[in-house]
């Protein structure tokens, strides 16, 4: 990155939780902060919180087109340059395979999937006029190791994954590096994200029983810390020879691995268990 002046980093999603850690994070380690959220009370605890840091908040709703564009401008009008692009902004949407509408599948993936790809194609021609730029693409475990009732949530993951995959060889020559930061479980507002959505999902779904439970668990106590994470992420933007894929904890590199030698059979067999999933003449037993 050029030393001329301090490094420019935009981090979406920083209403709270990872995206929050991070730019807080990136602005106390001499970057120039870029953090976008959604709300205007998110906007203003944000500020607050990194008062006195180099930490400018935009709104931004990552489904709307124009915005994400004006958004980027903005950035370019204000620093004239962009060093590292944070695509953290997510949610997830409780939900078995067969009570998916397509509208609610196109919910899931306008903001996991296409919002984070048109950020992506906004700041790579910035980055290529640079000679230089680190992307770093926010997905989870569950983009590697999909699991029952939040499919729509894995497979915009798997989607980021496949993407990210192919621009990190298409911009190598640019000298743009794109990464991919892995968490597993994380003490975030994820249980309440599943409850926004919940009400979407058909009354007489056979899944009810299961997504009650799902929604009254309590928060994963050995879950890993956003700010965990941002270290992860901070680590990810200033390595001079990144990996291609970063995870937060040693025990979920192992549960990548071994879901690449585990048979199917046995990993469906053990997901089912874990959930509560029987086969029918089974439970009729």
């Amino acid at each position: 990155m050029s030393p001329s002046s301090a490094p420019v980093a935009l981090v979406t999603g920083c209403s709270s939780g990872i995206g929050r850690a991070t730019a807080l994070l990136l602005a106390q380690s001499g970057y120039r902060v870029f953090a976008t959220v959604r709300t205007p009370e998110a906007e203003t605890s944000l500020l607050q919180e990194g008062s006195g840091l180099p930490l400018s908040v935009m709104r931004l709703d990552l489904i709307d087109e124009l915005a994400v564009s004006a958004c980027v401008r903005h950035v370019m009008e204000d620093a004239e340059r962009i060093d590292a692009l944070v695509n953290n902004a997510g949610f997830a949407q409780l939900g078995a395979v067969e009570d998916l509408s397509r509208d609610f599948l196109r919910k899931q993936f306008e903001v996991n999937v296409f919002g984070a790809m048109q950020m992506c194609r906004e700041v790579l021609p910035i980055m290529r006029a640079q000679g230089f730029g680190r992307i770093v693409n926010v997905s989870s475990l569950a983009g590697r190791v999909s699991v029952p009732f939040i499919g729509a949530y894995c497979a915009s993951k798997f989607a980021l994954e496949a993407f990210s995959d192919a621009l990190r060889v298409e911009t190598r020559q640019a000298g743009v590096r794109v990464v991919l930061v892995e968490p597993g479980p994380v003490k975030t507002r994820f249980q309440e994200a599943l409850r926004a959505y919940a009400s979407e999902l058909p009354e007489t779904s056979p899944y009810r029983a299961h997504y009650d439970e799902i929604l009254s668990e309590p928060e994963v106590k050995s879950a890993a810390t956003s700010d965990q994470v941002a270290r992860v992420i901070l680590k990810a933007i200033r390595s001079s020879r990144p990996r291609a894929r970063y995870r937060i904890r040693f025990l979920e590199g192992v549960v990548a691995r071994v879901t690449r030698v585990v048979p199917s059979s046995a990993m469906d067999w053990g997901v089912a268990r874990w959930y509560g999933l029987r086969r029918a003449e089974s439970a009729r037993r």
